[in-house]
């Protein structure tokens, strides 16, 4: 498990794991065991249990009989599939939003004000999933750029009351996302992508 030992202290076990799996520093389809991860850390069981039901959740692993887990087929569509949703979700969410000029400027602030305050809980914690996990990565690894200009015009057209023009640039901006990621996992070398 040489995979994710040396980046035990920059991080939770949950956020360890996490960006090691998305990056595809632990390739699709691994197969893993709550004791070669707890080794791996230098942690017990417990928390590495605790975070493999959070991974599980978050749609980046698989559980297998026997304390085995799998990492997910995250695959070019499943990307594109995840970051289309998000822009569904946020379309949703502008469609009824009170005061737009209040929305941040800030990338990934304006992301989190738009799914904490989504009308509707399902897609609110479906949202925060798709925010917090998959497009938090990406914007932060900076292998993204131009995202903030875009995601800039999206908000200037939402603002100036041309929603279909909005639309069409919010699902644009989280293309561009899936692409960055795509291509990110691509450079590192997990030819499943």
């Amino acid at each position: 498990m040489e995979y994710v030992g040396v980046k035990k202290k920059q991080g939770s076990i949950v956020e360890v794991l996490k960006d090691a799996i998305l990056s595809g520093d632990i390739p699709n389809g691994t197969e893993m065991t709550q004791n070669e991860l707890a080794q791996s850390l230098g942690v017990s069981r417990m928390p590495v249990r605790e975070a493999l039901i959070l991974l599980e959740y978050q749609g980046l692993i698989d559980r297998l009989p026997n304390n085995h887990v799998k990492v997910s087929q995250l695959t070019d569509d499943f990307f594109h599939h995840v970051f289309r949703h998000a822009a569904m979700l946020e379309t949703e969410a502008l469609k009824g939003w009170q005061d737009l000029e209040a929305l941040p400027d800030q990338e990934m602030e304006f992301h989190r004000e738009i799914w904490k305050n989504h009308r509707y809980s399902f897609s609110k914690k479906a949202l925060e999933t798709l925010i917090e996990i998959y497009t938090a990565f990406v914007v932060n690894s900076g292998n993204c750029v131009g995202s903030a200009r875009k995601l800039a015009a999206v908000k200037m057209l939402w603002k100036s009351g041309e929603q279909e023009e909005g639309e069409k640039a919010l699902f644009e901006y989280f293309g561009m996302l899936a692409d960055a990621m795509v291509a990110m996992r691509r450079e590192r070398g997990d030819g499943t992508c």
